[in-house]
């Protein structure tokens, strides 16, 4: 059996976020949109309790995350917003969440071992590739930038981020939509990815195969991959395997 197609995951995959010295920038930047949201919609807030209702936007992310609802900028402001008790109004969501958004231009983003070498070489093989996101506060726009300063966005046929379907993985639609795109089967695809219960678990309930990279993050909870790499020039090899 030929493998025809290879997804890979975004986060701790393919990229992982250095600490930047930028970091207290983008969340005084962050804090400033959310106080503008604030003000705009008719309402006040103190620092500390801008920053605690801030700081609870990561429970709540999880939180729809695990139960399969996505969670980006708007999400967040609204989040803030009721927290505070400040009725939301358009204008104010909108300026902050965009805002919010753009601010994820800042991530100090590296590519994770192999995957410069990995994806050129992939494509020039003949295997189609796509990419299958899920996102936060960052935009799969925002995202897209990052692929493209790296040389890699032309050797993807199809790049699927939460924020544009409103659902992350493991919802196979994630999966459909993107095998779709790239015109392949999930019998002859695999995916790579980081998280067992989002990429493993949803590749495999698909029919692909899976496979684990763990340089970064290293789970070994259920459901078992087909393999595990820690270097993404070992998926040349697995191709031909598999």
């Amino acid at each position: 059996m030929n493998i025809d197609g290879v997804t890979f995951d975004f986060w701790n995959t393919l990229y992982t976020d250095r600490p930047s010295s930028d970091s207290d920038f983008v969340r005084s930047e962050r804090l400033a949109a959310l106080r503008e949201a604030v003000e705009t919609c008719g309402g006040a807030a103190t620092p500390e309790k801008l920053g605690e209702s801030n700081s609870s936007g990561f429970a709540a992310y999880v939180e729809a995350w695990r139960t399969g609802r996505h969670y980006g900028a708007r999400e967040h402001v609204y989040h803030v917003l009721g927290l505070l008790g400040v009725a939301p109004c358009d204008g104010g969501v909108k300026q902050a969440a965009e805002r919010i958004e753009e601010l994820g231009r800042q991530a100090d983003l590296v590519l994770l071992p192999g995957a410069a070498e990995a994806v050129p070489l992939l494509a020039t093989a003949g295997v189609k590739l796509g990419l299958i996101s899920d996102t936060g506060l960052t935009p799969g726009r925002i995202l897209m930038t990052f692929l493209e300063r790296d040389g890699l966005l032309p050797y993807f046929s199809s790049l699927t981020f939460s924020d544009e379907t409103g659902f992350p993985k493991p919802d196979p639609r994630m999966f459909q939509r993107t095998l779709a795109e790239m015109g392949v089967d999930a019998g002859t695809s695999l995916h790579v990815g980081d998280t067992p219960r989002t990429d493993i678990a949803g590749a495999l309930r698909m029919g692909m195969r899976a496979v684990r990279f763990a340089a970064v993050s290293d789970s070994d909870e259920p459901p078992a991959a087909h393999a595990v790499i820690r270097d993404h020039r070992e998926l040349l090899r697995l191709v031909k395997e598999l």
